[in-house]
């Protein structure tokens, strides 16, 4: 409060001058909170983008460890492939063929497979691997059906064109006999692709000895936060010496994915936009001098001047101001001069203005209090419809009607559900109304229609818009089941994919046909697409993506009579925007 008064009491210049040494200052703090928040968002978008690019590459080296596991049993369970491996000089020309054919179908299946070795005493078939290579594999299999061997170059290219090569190896073996070894290599290249080649970011493989792959970064640059893991203990997550690094272990493979960012790196790009900031700072330190100028020469001193006529005048006591007033100044000022006389006649006039405006709102006051009192009145129809259904029930059960009793609370229930205030409910109160619809549905076509629910209970608390499934569940009833001869099944699911909460609502109806079926889906990845007229599908897939976010939604799959699968996608969320 003392300081208000005391700003209040300095002249205009005086509070000019601070104002604009506040707005300066204010903006430099808040350009230095952009500069330092920027480089914390690129930092979190660069961690962000390293986590995703490592779980997929985790998967994907867990998920090729599978398929050549089993590729790897399919060929040493091959009859020709074995005829092969158990034949002698005599007969391995007549049986090359045949082994060549299945190992090549295999390389089809499979593009990442660089090369598919056989190998025992006396075969030693490979593109790839010189005789002693495989010799020294087959030796480190030594009977065990499947293996990784490790990471190995190709035996027959230049140096500097050899691809690394994952390996995996596995024995054949026949009534107790080992006839041979297959080893499988997958070019590991084929597993770091699109825009993953930043500088800031590292991936490699690696064991507690060494490193055994990375995947684009030089060795020399990743040995330092390698050792800084080694280090630490093999933890999963580190920060330390200006690197973050998160670890993967492969326990088949025993050995690790570690994705590494460099902390250091991920500012560099940003000077340009640390120089905007600062020019910004130096525009406005500019500015707020050329307006501090603008503002004496152009208003202070001539408001001084009209301060000055004012005083005259109460001096004199021309409080009525019947003459002119003539000041020097700007033209607004000398204006407002001779606009001052006949301010006093506009008063007069603002004050009806000012009573009428009075009635005005009080006018709209009342109608206000009006429209409150119409709105409470319209509060008693509910009550009255729950009353009613109660009522119902209550005559059902005298006249042994249970079926028409369950019915009314149902509906009493979906009532009550629908007229609830709140946006968000749980997944467990959604599929608890589509229980009671379905079993108002379930007595209409007495029989028509079986449920199956799929709804684990981890799932059950998390929040979901109000009235979501049962548009849905609707049109496959009545779009469905109901057009269909004979009775049909209905299933509703939920299940978990990481973050995001994936709901089913599948009928064996009639289906769509697929020039309905190309555009629904056309409307359903449009933007902007009309729902006035669907209370359905477009229309909940409209209220998802509008409370949700663009990457939520739905999707739908179908074949004429073979049933109708509507899926919804939201984000998991156990609490209002939290996940």
């Amino acid at each position: 409060m003392k300081n208000r008064k005391l700003f209040r009491s300095m002249s205009i210049q005086r509070q000019a001058r601070l104002i604009a040494l506040a707005v300066l200052t204010m903006f430099v703090i808040m350009c230095c909170l952009i500069s330092v928040l920027i480089r914390q968002l690129i930092y979190q978008n660069e961690e962000e983008h390293m986590q995703v690019t490592s779980l997929r590459l985790y998967n994907q080296i867990s998920l090729n460890y599978e398929k050549t596991e089993n590729f790897c049993v399919n060929i040493g369970e091959n009859e020709e492939i074995r005829a092969l491996m158990g034949s002698d000089y005599a007969q391995m020309a007549e049986l090359v063929s045949g082994a060549t054919e299945c190992l090549t179908r295999h390389q089809v299946l499979e593009p990442m497979i660089e090369d598919i070795s056989l190998v025992n005493d006396r075969i030693h078939y490979s593109n790839v691997y010189r005789d002693e290579e495989l010799d020294r594999m087959r030796e480190t299999v030594n009977g065990v059906p499947f293996a990784w061997l490790g990471f190995r170059s190709h035996g027959f290219w230049a140096d500097g064109q050899k691809p690394e090569l994952m390996v995996y190896a596995g024995d054949i073996i026949v009534e107790s006999e080992n006839i041979g070894t297959v080893v499988l290599s997958i070019d590991a290249s084929g597993f770091f692709t699109g825009n993953d080649k930043d500088t800031s970011q590292m991936y490699m493989i690696v064991d507690a000895d060494k490193m055994l792959y990375l995947f684009n970064q030089p060795e020399a640059e990743a040995q330092e936060p390698y050792q800084l893991w080694l280090g630490s203990g093999q933890p999963q997550q580190l920060r330390a010496g200006g690197y973050s690094v998160h670890s993967y272990y492969f326990e088949e493979m025993d050995c690790y994915l570690l994705s590494v960012l460099d902390i250091r790196s991920t500012g560099e790009g940003t000077e340009y936009i640390q120089l905007l900031v600062w020019g910004c700072i130096l525009l406005s330190a500019v500015f707020c001098i050329l307006f501090f100028l603008l503002l004496t020469t152009g208003i202070v001193r001539p408001l001084g001047q009209f301060h000055e006529t004012i005083l005259q005048i109460r001096q004199t006591n021309q409080r009525g101001l019947k003459t002119d007033l003539h000041l020097e100044g700007c033209a607004e000022i000398t204006e407002l001069g001779s606009e001052f006389t006949g301010m006093l006649d506009d008063i007069e006039k603002l004050n009806r203005k000012i009573f009428q405006s009075a009635v005005d709102l009080y006018e709209l006051k009342v109608q206000k209090q009006e429209a409150e009192l119409a709105y409470l009145r319209s509060q008693v129809d509910p009550h009255f419809l729950y009353n009613t259904l109660e009522v119902v029930r209550k005559m059902a059960l005298e006249k042994q009607a249970p079926e028409i009793a369950q019915m009314a609370v149902d509906m009493g229930h979906i009532f009550r559900y629908s007229a609830k205030g709140e946006d968000e409910v749980t997944l467990e109160e959604e599929i608890a109304i589509i229980k009671s619809y379905i079993w108002i549905q379930q007595m209409r076509f007495a029989g028509k229609i079986e449920v199956f629910y799929f709804i684990p209970d981890e799932v059950l608390q998390l929040r979901v818009m109000k009235m979501l499934l049962q548009p849905i569940v609707e049109n496959s009833v009545f779009h469905g089941l109901e057009p269909k001869r004979g009775s049909g099944s209905l299933f509703i699911g939920a299940r978990l994919e990481g973050d995001t909460l994936v709901l089913t609502v599948k009928d064996d109806g009639i289906g769509i046909v697929r020039e309905r079926l190309t555009e629904l889906q056309r409307q359903l990845a449009e933007e902007n697409a009309d729902t006035s007229a669907h209370v359905g599908v477009l229309n909940t897939n409209a209220r998802i993506r509008l409370y949700y976010g663009r990457m939520y939604g739905i999707s739908i799959e179908s074949c004429p009579e073979d049933g109708t699968a509507v899926i919804l996608r939201l984000p998991a969320q156990t609490a209002a925007g939290g996940s």
